[in-house]
C-alpha cells in the first residue's frame, strides 16, 4: 500500500510539472506573436492613443509646420508621441510650402522636434524650387529650423542628380548641405 501511494504521489507531481511546463510554453508562444511595433508595455505606457493626429507649430498666427498622421500614441510624461503614416507640411518664406510623407515618426511636443523614418522606399521632400531631397530618415530642430540626416541622400532637380551621405538643410533659405561623398551628376 505505500508504494502505491508513493507512485501516486510521484505521478501527480509529474503531471503538475508536466501542466505547468505546457502552461510556460504557450505563455511565451503568444508574447512572441505580437508584432514588435506593438508590444503590450507600450500600448499600457502610452496616455493615451488617437487616429487623425495633427500637430502644428505656429509663429504670430501662421502655420510654421504642421504634422498630421493616420494614428499616433501619446506620452505626456515623456513629451512625446509616436507617429504612423505621416505627412509634414512646413512653410517658408512667402508662404513657400515643402511637403513629405513618412512611415512613422516621433514628435517632442516639448522642443517641437521631429524624426521621421520610411522603412523601405525612401522619404520624398518636394522643395518649391524644383528641387526633391529623397533620404531614408528627416530630423526637424526647431531650435534651429533646421532639417539633417546622417542616412545617404539624394537631391534631383533641374537636370542635376547630387548623392551623398548626410544632410543640413534650413527652409528659410532653401539651402542644402551634403555632408559625405559628394557626387553630382549633370544630365546632357
Amino acid at each position: 500500500m505505500p508504494n502505491r501511494f508513493l507512485r501516486w504521489t510521484l505521478s501527480l507531481v509529474i503531471l503538475g510539472s508536466a501542466g505547468f511546463l505546457v502552461y510556460v510554453m504557450i505563455g511565451k508562444v503568444q508574447s512572441h506573436s505580437l508584432p514588435p511595433s506593438v508590444t503590450t508595455n507600450n500600448v499600457k505606457q502610452a496616455d493615451a492613443g488617437m487616429k487623425g493626429f495633427v500637430y502644428r507649430q505656429t509663429d504670430n498666427g501662421l502655420i510654421q509646420w504642421e504634422v498630421e498622421a493616420q494614428k499616433a500614441e501619446i506620452f505626456d510624461s515623456q513629451h512625446h508621441a509616436v507617429l504612423h503614416t505621416v505627412q509634414v507640411k512646413m512653410f517658408g518664406r512667402q508662404g513657400k510650402e515643402m511637403t513629405l510623407q513618412a512611415d512613422g515618426g516621433t514628435i517632442n511636443t516639448e522642443t517641437n522636434e521631429f524624426d521621421l523614418r520610411n522603412n523601405q522606399d525612401p522619404i520624398v521632400i518636394e522643395l518649391a524650387n524644383g528641387y526633391t531631397i529623397f533620404t531614408p530618415h528627416i530630423h526637424w530642430v526647431e531650435a534651429r529650423q533646421e532639417i539633417s540626416t546622417k542616412t545617404p541622400v539624394t537631391i534631383q532637380g533641374h537636370g542635376i542628380s547630387i548623392t551623398g551621405i548626410g544632410l543640413v538643410g534650413r527652409l528659410d533659405s532653401e539651402e542644402f548641405t551634403v555632408l559625405e561623398n559628394v557626387r553630382v551628376q549633370v544630365a546632357s
